[in-house]
């Protein structure tokens, strides 16, 4: 029931991404006249270069020059994000420090240690800004060109397959263990730091499988040292169109990563809206899909009140997982 509300949502948010450019940009009383007079910070939680640094760069571009205000970004990496989404938390509610939500929001609160904070009461939602799958690789000398061979090679095995992540309660570990829920298959875990290491243990044949980022793994499908098996999103990329989704095999699968705008819980609901409008207007250049696209990136904008719903049922899918799977999360 939640997977099949979860797809309903990023159906709905596609539509959206069309329809929220419309609202109005009127001041109203909780909305300073002058805003924005100053620099604003947007916060990311990944070192520069990567996906999340990328869109952030993007977006900060575009709308500095709607705004008529500098964006700078911010990268606090550490902790597998945690430390950039409580650093958003605690700023102060003025829409002057924005922060980019990944699924470290809503895998959060599964994790054993008590957090500082409730992402859920602590981050307020703008705008779904897109999604992206990640790829199911395998190492070049593993027999297997399909979901359907690497399940039955991972059953026939003694001990299963080994896979990479690129740690504990990332969404690349979660999209294993969903897999090795779902289809009843034994695999076994070997963290790394990050996504490159994880790829080069693929590729040297430390591992014998990973989810990894589409974008930095697709040069190597194409040159065949690495096998892509299939993408975790409910369909295909449009990046690979000749590669499928796990979907196609075991229905229901999905793992997609997503992308939004968070402020401040407490930041005034014109400011929000301001920040929605101008975000989804955006979100329409062509430019911008064309740039996030190259970058993996499904644009899809949304309302605030269905970027907060997606995360609502986000949470509830992995805490349901986490608890399924008797996964432990330090």
């Amino acid at each position: 029931m939640q997977r099949r509300l979860l797809f309903a949502i990023f159906a709905g948010l596609i539509v959206a991404s069309g329809n929220s450019g419309a609202a109005s940009t009127a001041q109203t009383p909780d909305t300073p006249a002058d805003y924005p007079n100053k620099t604003i910070r947007f916060i990311t939680g990944f070192l520069p270069g990567g996906v999340s640094d990328t869109i952030a760069r993007v977006l900060g571009e575009k709308l500095g020059e709607h705004l008529g205000q500098r964006v700078i970004i911010d990268g606090r990496p550490g902790a597998g994000g945690l430390i950039s989404m409580e650093l958003t938390a605690g700023a102060s509610p003025d829409g002057y420090t924005w922060f980019l939500g990944t699924p470290v929001v809503t895998i959060s609160p599964s994790f054993k240690r008590k957090l500082p904070i409730d992402p859920a009461k602590a981050l307020a939602a703008v705008t779904l800004i897109g999604t992206s799958p990640t790829i199911l690789v395998a190492s070049a000398n593993l027999p297997a060109a399909s979901v359907k061979d690497l399940l039955a090679l991972a059953k026939a095995r003694p001990g299963g397959l080994r896979y990479a992540s690129s740690g504990q309660g990332t969404t690349n570990h979660l999209a294993a263990e969903l897999l090795r829920v779902t289809a009843r298959v034994p695999l076994t875990h070997i963290p790394y730091k990050g996504a490159a290491a994880t790829l080069f243990a693929v590729i040297t044949g430390e591992v014998d499988i990973s989810f990894v980022p589409l974008l930095p793994a697709i040069p190597h499908v194409k040159s065949g040292k690495l096998t892509g098996i299939a993408v975790t999103g409910a369909r295909r990329a449009q990046a690979l169109p000749n590669v499928p989704a796990i979907a196609e095999t075991l229905t229901g699968y999905d793992v997609t990563s997503w992308y939004g705008l968070l402020v401040p819980a407490g930041t005034p609901p014109a400011l929000i809206q301001r920040l929605n409008v101008e975000t989804n207007r955006v979100l329409d250049m062509a430019e911008v899909r064309e740039r996030l696209s190259a970058q993996g990136v499904e644009v899809q904008g949304s309302t605030p009140g269905e970027l907060t719903e997606l995360m609502r049922v986000d949470a509830a899918r992995w805490a349901k997982l986490v608890k399924d799977a008797g996964i432990v999360l330090e």
